[in-house]
């Protein structure tokens, strides 16, 4: 088992790094020069993987993650090729070819991304029901990719294989293994079937890490809140990518989801290994603070330029004044509007700390009043009790003190 495992780290770094370096030469030479925002974040998959098989963590979790890491590197290269190949004029064979492989790879992504993230934090699945739905849903995903494989369609070419916007119109190029006659006719027929039978099952994926975070306690959740903290800032800019208009706006977001991408394996990483060494709740906390706080300044000076500039347009007559008033105002709003709004994240999402933050202001309160020292002994062990919460308290004086 150790010559495997040593095997399988080896094949993963070495593949991985060589279809990274000859990604990025090919579209050094021949294509658009945003790869690497693709390439290189999408890399700690393999690393975070080959990572956790070296140290014998997380069960099958680091096989899953450094295979995804492998197939990744893998279809960016071909599309790569495909693309340098075919419309950048590159004297590369076959690329139609290569780029069916890497089509056919992409779709074989979900054989070990669901998996690693369902099994996610020990290894196993959260329930039957949800091993059930694994199996069938990973059952459908071979089916589906074996089918679309050798089905009549188009493959399409991503610009430039990223999916990042550069300007140029998407392309597609026919499938170079396409069966045809009664036998194509049926998989052009069975693909669209298959493809809305997998999609609901990916749902699987949110659903088994809520069922899992309801039940954990202990090392478990906090575990459980690096996954779920990296995938929250991933799912957010995926959104926000699919509302914007093509762009710059939306290509700056998209390159950031790439790289939420690849916080995922790194979540999973120090999860597993040491996820004390930083306070998660803390990057939660600061995360939903910062977040809404950008969102109402951006809002607030949007709509104060506006209003500034009907209002003083007769005066101003666009010399940049409505900009520089909101700018000052923005700027006057920003720690009073991160006050209210940390004070209404603790109270909705961290009351524990909300409720201690207060106790012990009550308790300052009357330490300023109170003269007696036994009153002030019970009113401190009542303080401590309540924000601590310890199992035994103990309280001692000094007798100089009492002097």
């Amino acid at each position: 088992m150790e010559l495997v495992r040593r095997v399988f780290v080896a094949l993963v770094c070495a593949i991985a790094l060589g279809s990274l370096a000859t990604d990025l030469w090919i579209l050094d030479l021949f294509g658009p020069q945003v790869s690497v925002f693709a390439a290189l974040p999408l890399l700690s998959y393999a690393i975070v993987g080959a990572l956790l098989v070296v140290r014998r963590a997380g069960g099958p979790i680091g096989w899953l993650l450094g295979g995804t890491g492998l197939l990744m590197q893998l279809v960016l290269l071909s599309q790569a090729y495909g693309y340098a190949s075919l419309f950048a004029g590159a004297a590369l064979p076959r690329g139609e070819v290569v780029l069916w492989l890497g089509s056919v790879i992409g779709n074989a992504l979900l054989l070990l991304m669901i998996p690693a993230i369902v099994l996610f934090p020990d290894g196993r699945p959260p329930s039957r029901a949800f091993a059930i739905l694994l199996g069938v849903g990973l059952t459908g995903a071979v089916i589906y990719t074996v089918v679309s494989a050798l089905a009549d369609e188009p493959i399409l070419v991503p610009l430039p294989y990223t999916g990042l916007h550069t300007g140029e119109p998407a392309r597609s190029i026919p499938n170079p293994v396409a069966q045809h006659g009664q036998f194509g006719d049926l998989l052009l027929v069975a693909t669209p079937a298959l493809y809305s039978i997998v999609t609901p099952l990916l749902l699987i994926v949110p659903l088994a890490l809520v069922a899992r975070f309801r039940r954990s306690r202990g090392d478990d959740r906090e575990q459980l809140k690096w996954l779920m903290y990296a995938a929250g800032i991933t799912f957010g800019l995926m959104l926000i990518g699919v509302k914007l208009s093509p762009g710059p706006i939306q290509t700056l977001v998209e390159i950031l989801t790439v790289f939420g991408l690849g916080l995922l394996p790194v979540a999973m990483g120090i999860a597993i290994t040491r996820y004390h060494l930083y306070d998660i709740d803390l990057l939660i906390r600061r995360t939903l603070i910062y977040a809404a706080v950008s969102a109402v300044l951006l809002a607030a000076y949007i709509g104060g330029v506006a209003l500034v500039h009907f209002v003083l347009a007769p005066v101003t007559s666009g010399n940049g004044l409505a900009v520089a008033i909101s700018t000052l105002a923005v700027l006057a709003l920003f720690q009073p509007l991160r006050r209210r709004i940390q004070v209404g994240v603790d109270r909705r999402f961290y009351r524990s700390r909300y409720d201690a933050v207060r106790t012990l202001d009550s308790f300052s309160v009357r330490l300023r009043d109170e003269v007696d020292l036994d009153a002030v002994r019970a009113d401190l062990v009542g303080a401590v009790r309540e924000t601590m919460a310890p199992a035994h308290m103990s309280l001692w004086l000094r007798e100089g003190a009492r002097r």
